[in-house]
């Protein structure tokens, strides 16, 4: 076989049948092949690059940024592995085959033909601390109307506009109830009752907004904060456990109170009343900020879009 008789397909043929042989390539549903790029146990994303990511106007597109920058030159390099595998075995000097009469062709080929999947599901499946802050009409008033016991702003009454109202109502308690409650301080036998005195008058500032806290991953949250911006969305219903943490949380000031509202069965909040659902941090002060949490705070469940 003389050099010239090595048609192109004969060349495509010979480097598919060292990488069938001598790589741990896959050929994959559009004949193709492909690697994988592996992260590290112990690489995470950090506190900084979570906030960086979920600030900027398109996350998930920013993720893929991210990994980009991270992994181009590795995969760059893979690929330059299986050149050298390739040129190793490519060589037949009885039948006159010589990889360097195809260098531009092979390496053209392997660069259109061979990829490698980058570690995205690794990221993707890390856990982030979420903070979805409720706003049923009390964000017009700066989240002032949660202080229902009075703030140096305001005097104790009841208030509509409150998200702590609103979230006594989703929990049973009629109007009546709600105001026998703040006007006299009647605790019904209530633990949720007893636990929202509590935290209105621990509170440090006026600009308290009622925060559900929970964990969940970092593709839950892209997914979830694309369900919330969607006006689509609105009149579902986002379904949360009763034993997810809560309480008024101030993160423009960088206060809050104790955050242990006491709720006594799931809540079904709907998305209207969502003001925003992102990673700790990504809106002001973060709860660990303020209070030096352990990320055990935050509670484990799984949201429910209904």
């Amino acid at each position: 076989m003389t050099i010239q008789s090595l048609t192109p397909d004969k060349v495509i043929a010979r480097i598919k049948d060292i990488l069938d042989r001598e790589t741990y390539l896959r050929v994959d549903k559009d004949v193709r092949y492909e690697g994988e790029i592996y992260a590290d146990y112990r690489d995470e994303l950090e506190h900084h690059t979570i906030k960086k990511l979920f600030k900027s106007e398109n996350p998930r597109e920013t993720f893929d940024e991210m990994m980009m920058e991270w992994y181009m030159d590795c995969e760059w390099a893979y690929k330059k592995d299986i050149i050298d595998i390739v040129e190793k075995h490519f060589n037949d000097v009885d039948k006159k085959i010589f990889y360097a009469d195809h260098e531009d062709f092979i390496c053209d080929w392997i660069d259109e033909n061979v990829y490698f999947n980058y570690p995205y599901r690794h990221y993707l499946n890390q856990d982030v601390y979420v903070d979805i802050i409720v706003d049923s009409g009390d964000g017009n008033y700066d989240y002032t109307m949660n202080e229902l016991f009075g703030c140096i702003y305001s005097e104790k009454g009841y208030r509509e506009e409150s998200s702590v109202t609103w979230l006594m109502k989703q929990q049973g308690y009629t109007e009546a109830q709600i105001r026998q409650f703040i006007e006299e301080e009647d605790f019904q036998n209530s633990k949720l009752l007893k636990s929202i005195y509590s935290e209105c008058l621990n509170t440090t500032t006026c600009m308290n907004a009622l925060t559900f806290f929970v964990t969940m991953t970092v593709e839950e949250c892209f997914d979830l904060l694309e369900t919330v911006n969607n006006k689509e969305n609105a009149g579902k219903t986002m379904i949360i456990s009763k034993d997810i943490p809560c309480g008024l949380y101030d993160p423009w000031n960088g206060a809050g109170s104790i955050l242990e509202i006491e709720l006594e069965k799931d809540v079904a909040l709907p998305m209207k009343y969502v003001d925003s659902a992102y990673p700790d941090g990504c809106r002001g002060y973060g709860v660990d900020d303020i209070y030096g949490m352990t990320h055990s705070f935050w509670g484990n469940s799984n949201i429910k879009i209904a």
